[in-house]
């Protein structure tokens, strides 16, 4: 066997391999759940919780900002912006702990990599 078809091998073995790892994690789905998996699961969890509450909050404070007197519209919308915010941010934060936990997934699938072409004589 040549160089060049040994090159041709590990090459195509290579591209095979990386297809592979990039079918594994596909769908938003599998992105989201693996914010559960590193080390801030508990805290995810009371994140998703908290980013719920501020869901029903929200509903609640329009429900009432379009139902109340008139003079009572700016405690209501003022309620419903903050509470909006708040919610934009705890899933700002969830969105952002999730794509850290998986590009360190990634990092750790390249390092492994690495050390198996080391290996290889």
């Amino acid at each position: 066997m040549t160089t060049d078809q040994q090159i041709k091998q590990q090459l195509a073995r290579q591209a095979a391999e990386l297809d592979k790892l990039m079918r594994e994690e596909q769908g938003l789905e599998k992105v989201l759940a693996s914010g559960f998996k590193g080390g801030l699961g508990a805290i995810m969890i009371i994140a998703y919780i908290l980013a719920t509450l501020l869901a029903i909050a929200i509903f609640y404070c329009g429900y009432q900002f379009f139902t109340v007197a008139p003079e009572h519209k700016l405690h209501w919308g003022i309620l419903l912006l903050l509470v909006f915010q708040a919610q934009v941010a705890i899933k700002l934060w969830i969105w952002m702990e999730s794509n850290r936990s998986s590009t360190l997934r990634e990092l750790k699938r390249l390092e492994l990599a690495v050390v198996q072409l080391t290996k290889v004589p």
